[in-house]
């Protein structure tokens, strides 16, 4: 359906007939009165899978194709198999996300290359450097954004042999480098607002494809009747061509030809 735009000078529709359920792919959040939404994004190839599978079978198990949040920051997902069917079935829950890093021994430095989605490179080091003056981690000398067009990277300078996993699970534990994400599916459906799993969402969405394909099948259909209709009366104005110049010809004015 079409409806103006915001100074109606012109039609826009009101949404796109999207052929996957983009609302599980992109990371959704969001804020209003009385309400608010977390939906974390999920793997593209997993979520058409799973509803490939829902198609052929609305009770398939969904955590067989979906296996956990697909964060566009990285990290590593903490598993809970009890969390995520509660995220397929009744889309709360909440995910334990941990960053990932690399230690290099030759050069005393910790990497960190991926954060959870909920927070920044700003926080985590301010996180850092204040535990670090507070004398609660010693091991750290120096800490810096190292981010560039390779990638994101937070450097810790460390000091000479140090327990480089001991420190990042006390990291782990006292900054955002490892954070939760905790998933409220509100969605609206029909102007109504209704929290649903991955399961709900993966219905509406099919009844949602299935109502845009009927319409464009309609539409095409009307299109085509349309034509059908020219195309006929040409045929009839073809296989009688003298009688259709004679109406030309002997037709006192043009406005009445067509009739």
């Amino acid at each position: 359906p079409f409806v103006d735009n915001y100074d109606a000078t012109m039609k826009e529709p009101t949404l796109f007939p999207v052929t996957f359920p983009t609302i599980l792919v992109n990371s959704t959040q969001g804020l209003a009165v009385g309400m608010a939404t977390n939906i974390c994004s999920f793997n593209l190839n997993e979520v058409c899978e799973a509803a490939c599978a829902y198609i052929d079978d609305k009770n398939c198990d969904l955590t067989r194709y979906i296996q956990a949040p697909d964060f566009s920051t990285g990290g590593t997902v903490i598993y809970s198999e009890a969390v995520m069917r509660q995220i397929m079935e009744e889309g709360r829950g909440s995910v334990k996300v941990r960053a990932k890093y690399r230690y290099d021994k030759k050069n005393n430095v910790v990497e960190v290359y991926e954060i959870p989605y909920t927070t920044v490179c700003e926080a985590i080091i301010d996180d850092v450097v204040k535990l670090v003056k507070e004398g609660k981690i010693k091991e750290i000398v120096d800490v810096r954004d190292e981010t560039d067009l390779n990638g994101l990277k937070i450097t810790f300078d460390v000091r000479k042999n140090i327990d480089a996993e001991g420190l990042m699970n006390r990291l782990y534990k006292m900054t955002s480098l490892e954070d939760n994400f905790s998933c409220n599916f509100n969605v609206l459906i029909d102007g109504r607002p209704q929290v649903l799993g991955v399961r709900g969402l993966l219905a509406e969405w099919l009844r949602f494809r299935i109502s845009c394909i009927q319409r464009e099948i309609a539409y095409e259909i009307r299109t085509k009747s349309d034509r059908l209709h020219l195309l006929k009366g040409l045929e009839k104005i073809l296989l009688d061509i003298d009688k259709a110049i004679k109406i030309v010809r002997e037709t006192e004015k043009d406005d009445l030809v067509i009739p």
